[in-house]
């Protein structure tokens, strides 16, 4: 459906939707979201360390079999979030958040035998921005989160089509001085975005009741149940920023630079179980994602095409500037792996990355790869 809304020819739409089911695929696959338990919100560290507001999704429905679902945003700080934990680490435990809320879309669906979805319901009072989050929207970032999540990998979950109506999310008790901040991330996301969501002032409980019983509406915003609680997040003090603590691996980093519009990678040929680690810092945001190469398939004449590989971690954006990246993967399978770095969603500006890529084999002996394939014997902590 949303390929439908975006494309108008019938070849164009099936291209579209192939697309995005195969990245879909790809995506599940190397965050292993089908061969791990799925964490619920009480799981996610991102609520755990509350650093995003948390509303448990309710048993209660809408008219139209939507699970309600309500949320506050007064406390929502994004600099807590950009200081205190990894960006791929905030992609992943969002991706664990979808995931989980689809499984209870799914599970609703299954008992009621109806298509469901979430009916999501924010409340903005209270809520203050400042130059970091308008930096936040500016940037793109925000942009790209929604492209990632609202439309590539999980378009139906917050919104239902109804016959020829779409029902979007509800975003209540907006201050007027809102309206010039939504402008501006509204030119800069999707076509379709403002479809997504639906705008209140303090005057949106008429609307909330045409399909939901008062006694389903916090008395917070009006309602009659008393027990639908948000629990706030919490905003993290400067002392708590991430903060590099090895200095020997920051003055031992590989400089390289990536061009606008290419790409580079590292790539090693394993032939028995090995771990590949990484640590990097960039002065801005880059794709990022380690790929594989089966053994009986390497040709290295042919064209390097990361669509063609499998991805075995998360092809994501990161900004590693602020916190900086670090993570690894097993390599268990004989044949390539490729350590990209990606420029080519930006036009004019070259990306500076700082990065140590290491090998351990089985008996703790670790080498450093470096960008030109070559080894070399490490005694640094990645």
């Amino acid at each position: 459906m949303a390929a439908e809304r975006l494309h108008r020819k019938s070849k164009d739409i099936v291209d579209a939707a192939t697309k995005s089911l195969n990245n879909h695929l790809r995506m599940r696959k190397a965050l292993r979201l089908d061969d791990e338990p799925i964490k619920t919100f009480d799981d996610n560290p991102i609520f755990q360390k509350k650093l995003m507001p948390k509303g448990d999704i309710l048993n209660s429905c809408d008219s139209h079999n939507r699970l309600l679902w309500y949320i506050e945003y007064a406390t929502i700080t994004v600099e807590s979030i950009a200081h205190s934990i990894q960006s791929s680490q905030a992609c992943k435990y969002q991706f664990w958040q979808f995931e989980y809320m689809l499984r209870t879309v799914m599970a609703q669906e299954e008992k009621t035998g109806r298509l469901s979805s979430l009916r999501h319901i924010i409340d903005m009072n209270g809520y203050e921005i400042n130059p970091f989050t308008m930096l936040f929207v500016s940037s793109g970032t925000l942009a790209y989160y929604s492209q990632l999540f609202h439309y590539e990998n999980y378009p139906e979950l917050l919104i239902l089509i109804l016959e020829i109506k779409v029902t979007p999310v509800d975003i209540v008790n907006i201050a007027k001085w809102i309206h010039v901040p939504y402008k501006l991330a509204k030119a800069m996301m999707p076509a379709g975005f403002s479809d997504k969501f639906r705008l209140h002032d303090n005057h949106f409980l008429k609307t909330l009741t045409e399909d939901i019983q008062i006694e389903n509406i916090p008395n917070t915003l009006g309602g009659k149940n008393k027990e639908i609680k948000c629990i706030g997040a919490e905003k993290v003090s400067l002392n708590e920023y991430w903060k590099p603590d090895d200095q020997e691996l920051l003055n031992n980093l590989e400089v390289f630079h990536v061009q606008a519009r290419k790409y580079k990678y590292y790539s090693i040929e394993i032939f028995e179980p090995k771990k590949l680690s990484w640590y990097f810092r960039t002065d801005g945001d880059i794709f990022f994602g380690v790929f594989f190469e089966s053994s009986d398939l390497i040709n290295n004449d042919k064209e390097f095409d990361i669509d063609s590989l499998e991805m075995v971690y998360p092809w994501l954006k990161l900004s590693a500037k602020i916190v900086h990246e670090r993570d690894s993967i097993i390599c268990d399978r004989n044949g390539k792996y490729h350590v990209v770095f990606c420029n080519k969603h930006s036009w004019l500006s070259r990306r500076t990355v700082d990065s140590c890529v290491h090998i351990t084999d089985s008996d703790g002996n670790i080498k450093r790869l470096h960008s030109d394939g070559t080894l070399s014997i490490s005694n640094l902590k990645v």
